[in-house]
């Protein structure tokens, strides 16, 4: 954690040699030169849990060919030349408990109607799976078109869009996603 990472790397000693690799979201780069007080190589890198099933992105800040090369054969690096940009991914990896909390809340749904636990969670998570594995092999223009296609006219895919724009999820989830961002700056 942050806080952790903020005790102990002022406990640590560096060599010029050496590259570091920091996974700590809220130290940014002026600040991870201060504590380690070495003039060395420093690369930020934002790898998340599903990189242990090989799948993944991992961003790096500053592009760098050892690392890249290293965290390629886990997951996908997106390299990323400027440090504000890389709060945005940050940011966007902030989504993975509220991502988890809807796969949860959608599952328990299933319970409440009768479904057991098992199956609920198991057709849950494999819609999801399936969804996110169309979306990353169907290059569509965009994802926006990949939004249409999935609706028909007067559809449930089409109600229940409507309801969820209708009830600001999404302009919320932007909300979230700004104060993160906030916090990272």
């Amino acid at each position: 954690t942050p806080e952790v990472g903020k005790k102990i790397i002022k406990t640590l000693k560096f060599k010029k040699r050496q590259k570091i690799i920091s996974f700590i979201s809220t130290i940014k780069m002026n600040e991870l030169k201060k504590y380690i007080k070495v003039k060395t190589q420093i690369v930020r890198a934002i790898p998340l849990p599903p990189i242990s099933l090989g799948v993944g992105p991992v961003p790096i800040y500053p592009p760098d060919k050892s690392v890249k090369n290293f965290f390629s054969k886990i997951g996908t690096v997106v390299e990323i030349t400027n440090e504000n940009q890389s709060l945005n991914f940050w940011t966007m990896s902030s989504m993975m408990a509220p991502y988890y909390e809807m796969l949860n809340y959608l599952s328990n749904w299933l319970i409440q109607k009768g479904l057991n636990k098992n199956k609920a969670e198991n057709y849950i998570t494999s819609l999801f799976l399936g969804l996110s594995k169309n979306a990353y092999q169907n290059k569509y223009k965009d994802l926006k078109e990949l939004v249409k296609k999935s609706q028909t006219p007067k559809g449930l895919n089409e109600q229940a869009l409507k309801d969820l724009k209708k009830m600001n999820f999404y302009k919320k989830l932007k909300i979230s996603s700004n104060n993160i961002l906030k916090r990272l700056k």
